[in-house]
C-alpha cells in the first residue's frame, strides 16, 4: 500500500451525504479495511502475538503517522459505536511485522482506544465503493465519461487545479509547482514531506483556506492520477508554452 492517501472519515461521508455507519457498512459488505490513522505516538496493549494470546498486559507503543487496519471484529463493533454516535472507540487493530535476517514473518493485535473523529480514515481507492457525489458545488458541469468521484473532493482545491490548469495547462507536474500562482485570497499551499505509514518519505500537498481546522492532504503520487480525470474534462486546454 505504498504511497496511499488517507481521508478523513468523517468528511468523506459528510461529502456524499452519507450517514458514517452507512459509509462503514458499504466498506464491510465490499470485504475492504477500515483504518486508524495515528498522528501522534500512542500507546495500546498487545493482545495476541501471532496467534497465541498474551497472558499479562505488555504495552506498545504506536509511532506517529501509522495507519493500521482495524480487526474484523472491530469493524462490525464499529458499525453500532457510529449509530450511537459515539466518539471515544476501543479497537483492535493488526500490525504485521517482518524478520528479513531470519525469513520470518508474523502479525500483532493491539487494543487501543482512539478518538473516531480524529483517527477513523478511509483510503481514497475505496472511494470506488461509495455512491458518486452528485456533483461539486461552484465547480464545472461534469459531462460524458468523467465522473465526479475522480476529482478532488475539496471544492476549493478543485476550483483551484481547474484554473491552475486553465492558465498553464496540463501536465501535472507544471500544474503542481504553479498551484501557489493561483490562490484566492485567504488560500495557502505548501509542499512537503511526510512519512507514509511503512515509513517511507513521501511529498504531500498542503492546501488550507482561512476557515479551515486543518489542512486538505493529497499525496503527489495521488495528485499525479488524479489529473488523469482533469485532462479528460478539460481536454480542450492548450499545452503548456515554452518558458
Amino acid at each position: 500500500m505504498n504511497d496511499s492517501e488517507f481521508h478523513n472519515f468523517f468528511k468523506v461521508a459528510e461529502s456524499r451525504g452519507l450517514r458514517t455507519e452507512e459509509v462503514a457498512e458499504m466498506l464491510i459488505i465490499n470485504g475492504r479495511q477500515i483504518y486508524l490513522h495515528f498522528t501522534k505516538e500512542h500507546l495500546g496493549t498487545l493482545l495476541y502475538d501471532g496467534f497465541k494470546k498474551v497472558e499479562k498486559d505488555i504495552t506498545y507503543k504506536i509511532e506517529s503517522g501509522k495507519v493500521y487496519p482495524m480487526t474484523p471484529d472491530s469493524r462490525s463493533e464499529l458499525v453500532n459505536a457510529l449509530r450511537d454516535k459515539k466518539n471515544h472507540f476501543e479497537s483492535k487493530i493488526r500490525i504485521e511485522w517482518e524478520d528479513f535476517e531470519n525469513n520470518d514473518i508474523g502479525h500483532f493485535i493491539i487494543k487501543v482506544e482512539v478518538n473516531l473523529m480524529s483517527n477513523l480514515v478511509l483510503d481514497y481507492e475505496d472511494f470506488k465503493f461509495l455512491p458518486p457525489l452528485s456533483g461539486i458545488k461552484g465547480g464545472s458541469s461534469v459531462s460524458g465519461s468523467t465522473s465526479p468521484t475522480n476529482f478532488f473532493n475539496d471544492n476549493s482545491f478543485h476550483q483551484l487545479v481547474e484554473r491552475t490548469m486553465e492558465k498553464e495547462g496540463t501536465s501535472w507536474n507544471i500544474v503542481k509547482r504553479n498551484l501557489s500562482k493561483h490562490l484566492l485570497e485567504g488560500e495557502s499551499i505548501k509542499i512537503i514531506l511526510v512519512s507514509n505509514h511503512e515509513g517511507e518519505m513521501r511529498p504531500e500537498i498542503q492546501f488550507s483556506t482561512g476557515d479551515t481546522v486543518e489542512p486538505y492532504k493529497v499525496m503527489e503520487s495521488t495528485f499525479q492520477k488524479k489529473l488523469t480525470a482533469y485532462r479528460k474534462h478539460l481536454k480542450k486546454l492548450p499545452l503548456p508554452g515554452k518558458k
